[in-house]
């Protein structure tokens, strides 16, 4: 994006490639150094975030929850617990992120939040394209909730649901790995493209986050 670009236009086309239409300081849980260990019981795909608070990074309000993140330094989110409700927490963080560093900490957000792989190379290409130096304008989208739709203790696929500014819903996967004791977004590559939906109404089970 260009300097004569309007900022949103710009937005959009990136965060496009992972299916939100336009998806520093930050107020934590806590001063934890590190996620709590792998819980042994089964993991539950169904529980919430406990103690869900928000933090607004570039105009975009985030959940912060005892599930992570437990460490925020400038753009770079980290700190997730091994579980489906840190999973799902890292990968909102990071999509957002990704998408709204501006040109002097994109490249820490990419090295330190997403996994690596041909997506995070074909990110990397189209950010550096780009040029964001201020936070997002207008009405920026809503984070509503999301659902777990697949688990494994290496593995999450989350359901993200956004209210757009005109209270129309979107529905986008993403996709995190547990890697250096962390969540990492896994981005698709060209010939995985995320998938993207326009759902009428939020499915019964999301797990709804309260935040503003």
């Amino acid at each position: 994006m260009n300097s004569h670009t309007p900022h949103h236009v710009g937005l959009t086309a990136l965060i496009g490639l992972l299916g939100i239409a336009t998806l520093t300081g930050c107020t934590g849980p806590g001063d934890h150094t590190a996620p709590p260990a792998t819980p042994s019981l089964p993991a539950d795909i169904h529980a919430a975030p406990t103690n869900v608070t928000s933090s607004v990074y570039q105009g975009i309000s985030l959940p912060v929850a005892d599930e992570g993140p437990h460490m925020v330094t400038g753009a770079v989110a980290a700190g997730f617990t091994h579980t489906p409700a840190g999973a799902a927490l890292a990968a909102i963080q990071a999509i957002v992120r990704m998408s709204l560093a501006p040109d002097d900490q994109w490249d820490l957000v990419g090295q330190q939040m997403l996994a690596p792989g041909a997506g995070r190379d074909d990110w990397a290409v189209a950010r550096a394209q780009m040029s964001i130096t201020t936070p997002a304008t207008g009405t920026p989208p809503k984070i509503l909730g999301y659902r777990i739709t697949g688990y494994t203790p290496d593995r999450a696929d989350t359901a993200i649901y956004t209210q757009q500014p005109d209270t129309s819903l979107t529905c986008n996967t993403a996709t995190v790995i547990w890697q250096a004791g962390d969540w990492k977004l896994l981005l698709p590559d060209g010939h995985h493209p995320a998938l993207v939906t326009s759902p009428n109404t939020l499915p019964t089970d999301t797990i709804l986050l309260p935040i503003r």
